[in-house]
């Protein structure tokens, strides 16, 4: 049985571990939110022993301490020192305050297909005001990570060409995104 409670500055040497699992982190983003507890918000997941297991990371969908957002907002391209793009533009809407990104969700491997990838975004959806438009990216090729958000009710709204950046030892390519989106 898994927990929740929104991440304190202590919880960001736990947090930025987790971070290797997913496909395109931002550390630097990480690090703003949960070190500022400003232009964001992130729940954790913990097990009954308090360990952190996972973490869901977003951007707008209520007020954020005093912090005008709509400036993040109404950027077309979020940049980190890394060198990677969190896309926003398609999050403009009249009315800023009710939409909310999902930058980044992530469950520990030795904690998945125990449907608490699931259990994390509804608890997020709780923090969130009703009709809030939670808008996300997902990599084309991440099938479980797809069906996830599609069993959450989400729905494909657009995809992406070259969004992500994928980088081995061998080579370096572009991989598509789907942008998912659904009324909380």
């Amino acid at each position: 049985m898994s927990t929740y409670r929104p991440a304190c500055s202590e919880d960001y040497s736990q947090l930025i571990t987790l971070q290797q699992y997913l496909f395109s982190p931002s550390p630097q983003l990480l690090q703003l939110v949960v070190k500022t507890q400003t232009i964001g918000s992130c729940l954790v997941s913990t097990t009954q022993t308090a360990d952190i297991i996972g973490y869901a990371l977003w951007l707008g969908g209520a007020e954020q301490s005093g912090l005008n957002t709509s400036a993040l907002m109404r950027e077309s391209t979020f940049n980190t020192n890394e060198g990677s793009d969190v896309d926003t533009d398609y999050m403009s809407m009249t009315n800023r305050k009710a939409t909310a990104y999902l930058a980044e969700l992530v469950i520990h491997p030795a904690y998945r297909r125990q449907r608490r990838g699931i259990q994390l975004l509804n608890a997020l959806m709780t923090q969130l005001t009703p009709g809030t438009r939670l808008t996300l990216n997902v990599a084309v090729n991440n099938t479980p990570a797809r069906k996830l958000y599609e069993s959450a009710g989400f729905n494909p709204v657009r995809r992406r060409e070259e969004f992500y950046r994928s980088e081995t030892t061998d080579e370096i390519s572009d991989v598509d995104a789907v942008i998912y989106a659904k009324l909380v």
